[in-house]
This record gives structure tokens, sequence and C-alpha cells, in this order.
């Protein structure tokens, strides 16, 4: 069958556009400031408990009540704990307190007790004495992290994407209906932030219609609020550079730092110590200026963590169900992403076939702020040896699949413990082609190569049965004296030119892995 044209919309976080230096037009006078007063009165109630039982994850209907623990905002229903008969007008007079079982594991970690639950008028450590006669009962078992807060405080979901006929195609929104249910008194609200900012009278435009969103927002989520955002977006393959939007409906791409600043712009305020998920092809990363504009944003912007997926033609969709983890786990839960990695990585087998991922997290040094980054690579002992991909197809022959078991290659290492001893480990795979004809017609021996074990680990939490994850050592970034810096403050423009900008050596200039 002959080929045609492929008229589906494009999928891919990447594709190429026409470069300028900064927004086109003349930039529009009398800017208003596009912050509001964030002193503004929350609409929320100051309750902020769950509404989620801390053991079964459920909610409370008919006869079931839910017990508010006076330490944390964490709930426990009256099905996961057994409280006798006898003592039930007790423990819900208001002279009680209760203590959910989280806080108490944290109470105990060190030094176990047994569980009692209600406490009169204060907490143990103040004093208070057990209501019940013997340890609180419980009916069922954890179904999440003892830590976990289960959706206790208002969420905001920030969407930023890039506003056209053929925008990025992803599961944020999907994972805005899944959150959803998690807040069914109102403490949730998704915000899908369209731009397109190529111009200085679309700049002018989009900070306008921000202006009144970011004081909503910030209303809706009150003094102990939280932000979760996602950048969508395609980047410009030849340079990594942005798209900002369209001119004359062609794209139109502009430096990492100028579209970051000018989209973030608005929202600065609230992005402070939030996570981050970017979703935009690897081109952003794989030209050193383009990443280091990037790495530096997430530095000023004062961002907890980052993470972004470095495939050559990223497809955002695969993400889904690590995304929905995360979700779940960081959203909902409020777990810390760092330590909760290995396992978003441990249910995400097929996004490792697709991409690596990388997250960047905030270290504060004692010489300042810095950005530990730090790539995840799946590992499969045949197909990807310590996240190397091996070749789909012989060089020397063609042939495909063809590629023998694995020979590998030990060596004694040194163990990290002062008496332990050395372990042999396998240091490298030596891999052969079996087609019978490879290289016969050149004179050669069949097509043979090895992968050797650059540094990093298998992560331990992210292991399967045939496959895991491989973490590369952990690279640190500070702000560095760069030509351009970005700098995110309101009421400021980027500079206007109409001039194409050319590609520099500089600029073509691959990051190094």
């Amino acid at each position: 069958m002959p080929p045609k044209k492929n008229t589906a919309k494009k999928r891919a976080a990447g594709g190429i556009a026409h470069k300028v230096s900064g927004p086109l037009g003349s930039p529009v006078s009398n800017v208003a400031e596009v912050l509001p007063n964030a002193s503004a009165e929350p609409e929320v109630p100051g309750e902020n408990h769950s509404v989620w039982c801390l053991i079964c994850r459920d909610g409370a209907e008919d006869d079931v009540w839910l017990y508010k623990c006076d330490a944390c905002p964490r709930v426990m229903c009256s099905q996961c704990i057994k409280v006798p008969a006898t003592h039930l007008d007790v423990v819900r007079r208001v002279d009680i307190i209760f203590l959910c079982l989280s806080c108490h594991s944290q109470r105990t970690h060190r030094c176990p007790a047994p569980y009692v639950g209600f406490y009169r008028d204060s907490l143990p450590e103040e004093g208070g004495r057990p209501v019940l006669p013997h340890f609180l009962e419980l009916n069922s078992k954890f179904e999440t992290a003892s830590c976990s807060l289960l959706a206790a405080t208002p969420i905001a979901i920030i969407h930023f994407i890039i506003g056209a006929n053929d925008e990025v195609i992803t599961p944020v929104p999907l994972l805005s209906r899944y959150l959803e249910y998690f807040y069914p008194s109102g403490g949730y609200t998704y915000l899908e932030v369209v731009f397109d900012v190529a111009t200085h009278q679309k700049i002018d435009a989009y900070n306008r219609t921000q202006q009144e969103r970011v004081a909503r927002l910030i209303r809706h989520l009150g003094p102990a609020g939280r932000v979760f955002a996602f950048f969508s977006n395609h980047s410009e393959q030849g340079s990594g550079w942005l798209f900002a939007g369209k001119v004359n409906g062609k794209y139109i791409a502009m430096s990492v730092s100028q579209v970051l600043s000018t989209v973030f712009g608005p929202y600065v305020s609230l992005l402070k110590a939030t996570n981050i998920v970017f979703l935009v092809c690897s081109s952003i990363v794989a030209y050193e200026d383009s990443f280091v504009e990037l790495k530096q944003a997430i530095l000023n912007i004062k961002v907890a963590s980052a993470i972004i997926f470095p495939a050559t033609r990223f497809q955002p969709l695969v993400a889904t169900n690590f995304l929905l983890a995360l979700a779940e786990l960081v959203i909902v839960e409020q777990l810390n992403l760092q330590k909760v990695f290995p396992a978003l990585l441990s249910l995400s087998n097929r996004l490792g076939q697709h991409t690596k991922v990388i997250l960047m997290t905030k270290d504060d040094a004692i010489n300042g702020p810095r950005l530990s980054v730090t790539t995840f690579a799946r590992a499969h002992t045949q197909t990807q040896p310590w996240g190397i991909d091996v070749p789909a197809q012989c060089p020397l022959c063609g042939s495909t699949n063809s590629w023998s078991e694995k020979v590998g290659v030990t060596a004694l290492e040194k163990s990290d413990r002062g008496n332990a001893t050395d372990q042999a480990a396998v240091i490298s795979y030596i891999f052969t082609c079996t087609y019978t004809e490879c290289g016969r017609s050149q004179g050669k021996q069949p097509h043979r190569f090895n992968i050797t074990k650059p540094p990093g680990n298998l992560v331990g939490g992210a292991k399967g049965k045939s496959s895991s994850w491989f973490q590369s050592p952990s690279t640190f970034f500070s702000t560095p004296l760069p030509v351009h810096t970005l700098s995110i403050t309101e009421g400021k423009r980027l500079r206007c030119s109409n001039e194409s900008v050319e590609m520099t050596a500089s600029t073509r200039k691959r990051a190094r892995n």
C-alpha cells in the first residue's frame, strides 16, 4: 500500500518553529501589575481535616462516624476502629482528645506502646489520660502509608498548555477527573492556563486575563492550600527553545527563559515550593543552553521539585500510569515526592521503554540553593543493561532480534562496609550476532559488542521480575553567571525584536550526559 499523509493530531511534544529573540510587535504601555493582593479573604472555611479515613480511604455515610485527630488533619472512621459500646457517647464529648494511628506511630516509633486513641483533656505528652479501659482495637489494615494525609487541604492543579489547534495531547485532564473524587466538599480546583505569548499584544492580553484568575485561586487556597503544576508544550528540535505561540498561522519559538518568565510570571507567588511536571520532549534537555535556562528557571521559581521526560519524541500519554500514581501518592496522600519516587518508577515499566525520567529537586546547600539533578533509566538485562539500549539491528548484517544471550564479565567490587568481604559483580556484558551469515560477505567475524556498567546503581524500590530502574549519580546545578539570566518579576517586559535568530555553535552544542 502506498504511503499517505498522516492527518492525525500531533501527539509528540516536539517540532519545528521559527525562532525569534523576543515577542513580536511593540510593547504595550501602561501595563497594570498582574499579581493581586495576596491577603484576600479565603473562600474556604478554616476546617482542613480530611474527609477520608486514614485506614480504609473511605468516607462517612449513615451511621459511620469520622473521628478527627486533634494533632493533624487525618481522620479515622468508626468501621476501622472498634470503640466499646459502653464508651461510644464518652468518646464523642467535646473534652475528649483523639489521636490518630499515624500520630501515635510517630510518637512511639522508637518505643512501642499500645494504641488507645482517646484521651481526656489533652494529648498524652501533655498529661492526657486514656479514656478506654484497654487498647483501641483496629478492624482493618492500612491501605495507604501511615503518614498519608489524604486530601486534607485545598489543592489547585494548574496546567499551563500551549494554545493552538494542535496543542500537546496530555493525560492531565484525566488526572483532574480522578482527583475530583477525593475532594467532595469543594477543596479541589483545576485551572487550565492556555497561553500564546508570541507578541507583545498577546502577552498583555495574557497578563490581564490571568490577573483575576490568580486572585480567585489565592482566595480558594487560603493560607494552607497547595499547588501542583504541569507545563505542556513543544520544544524546537533544532535548539531546545520552547514554542511561544503562533504568528500568521506558524509557530514561533523563543528561548526557554523568555517563555517561562512570561508564562509563569503571573503565578510565580503560587509556584513557590510546589512540584511541577514538564511534558516537553528532549530537545530542551539535549541542548546545553536550553537545559541550563530550564534549571535556572526552576531555581528562580523556588519549586520543591520538577520532573521531565527526555524522550526524543516524547508522547505524554505514555506517562499516564506514572502520573496517576504520582497523583495518588503525592497529591492525594501528600507523601514526599523524593521518597516515593522508586514506587512511582516500579509502576511505570512501559514508560521506561519510551523515555528516561529526570528528577530535579531543590537542595539548600551552605553556599546557597542548588538543584540536585538525577536521571533514571529502565534497566533490563537483555535489552537495556543499566539503562543502556541494546541496538535494535545489527550494524554489520542488518538482522534484527539476533543478539545472543549476553555473557557477563565479572570483577570484585569493593564493599562500603568495613569488615564485609568484597563481592563479585558484573561490570560488562558481551553480545554477539547469531545470524549465520553475519560478516561473511565482508570477510569478518559475526558482529560483537560490549556494554560496560556506568556509574550508578539499581533502584531498590523499583525492581520488578525482569526489569528495574537504574539511577545515575546526581549532579548539582547552582546559579552560574550566564549570558541570559531568567528573572521572573512582575510588571517587566521582554525585549522586542523581529529579527530571526541564527543558530550559534553554543546553541547547537548538545548537553553532556
